[in-house]
């Protein structure tokens, strides 16, 4: 399919050295290079090359060469080279790009990088060497005004609250659905969020019941699929998340990719 994305790299091929071993088409896994039967020749689809220099370091005959494309988008704080051809590849395809092996954007996307700065919602600020402080904090819809009164020296709260989940670290373990891990890890989640004094969700795909004595620290979701959803399962839990999106699905939540909702239209049609 033509592309309008301009290439991030040239493919430069020494046709004096290149004995059209076909090594590096059998070696690129993005079909970059590909062997023209009419022209007798290797030709290459720059616009699909990543520089991985797999290519470079198998030809025999040190016949390739990759280099920047001159040609390439003009980079400036926010529209970057990656972002702009991003973008049009999306457009073009209806597809996410996915990356392997992680985040290839300068995110930091794990937990070495997280700061907890309680000291910083006070104002002013608790210095902790002096002060207490603590991190505990409370989950459940809480009122704008409460109502007490003093009962033999002792407060009482006429005020009906909701019941409230507390958390001890302020970290809770994001919904992972048995179908999508194991056993062992979502075991593995229970047993942490108990010794953590935290919460650790099921996701959609139901709870083993090896795993009910851990209700105290267990988040058990309801999704439109109800998956595993019974009257043990509610009970088994501190709380009830009812699921009405998602975001963890390539794409916008639920909504799907492009050759995805092409496949969709087509078993619609039977």
């Amino acid at each position: 399919m033509k592309t309008f994305a301009i290439s991030e790299f040239k493919v430069e091929r020494d046709s004096n050295r290149c004995i059209r071993c076909k090594v590096c088409v059998n070696q690129c896994t993005y079909d970059t290079h590909f062997y023209d039967e009419e022209t007798d020749s290797v030709c290459s689809r720059e616009e699909k090359c990543v520089n991985c220099m797999r290519c470079v370091s198998f030809c025999p005959t040190s016949a390739i060469t990759i280099r920047k494309n001159p040609n390439a988008n003009r980079d400036n704080g926010n529209w970057t080279m990656g972002v702009i051809r991003d973008l049009k590849r999306q457009g073009e395809s209806g597809a996410v790009i996915l990356t392997g092996m992680g985040c290839d954007k300068p995110d930091l996307t794990y937990w070495d990088h997280l700061l907890l700065n309680a000291s910083q919602v006070t104002n002013p600020s608790i210095d902790p060497l002096r002060e207490p402080m603590e991190i505990r904090t409370y989950l459940g819809s809480k009122p704008d005004r409460m109502d007490i009164k003093i009962k033999n020296g002792e407060v009482e709260i006429e005020t009906q609250l909701t019941p409230q989940l507390r958390l001890d670290t302020p970290v809770m373990f994001s919904a992972m659905s048995y179908g999508a891990i194991s056993l062992n890890v979502h075991e593995s989640l229970a047993r942490a969020a108990t010794e953590c004094g935290t919460y650790w969700n099921t996701g959609e795909g139901g709870l083993e019941k090896s795993l009910y004595k851990y209700g105290s620290n267990t988040i058990v979701q309801v999704a439109s699929g109800r998956f595993g959803v019974n009257s043990d399962y509610l009970d088994a839990g501190a709380a009830v998340e009812i699921k009405i999106g998602q975001g963890a699905k390539p794409g916008i939540g639920g909504h799907l990719e492009g050759d995805l909702q092409c496949l969709v239209l087509r078993l619609d049609q039977f």
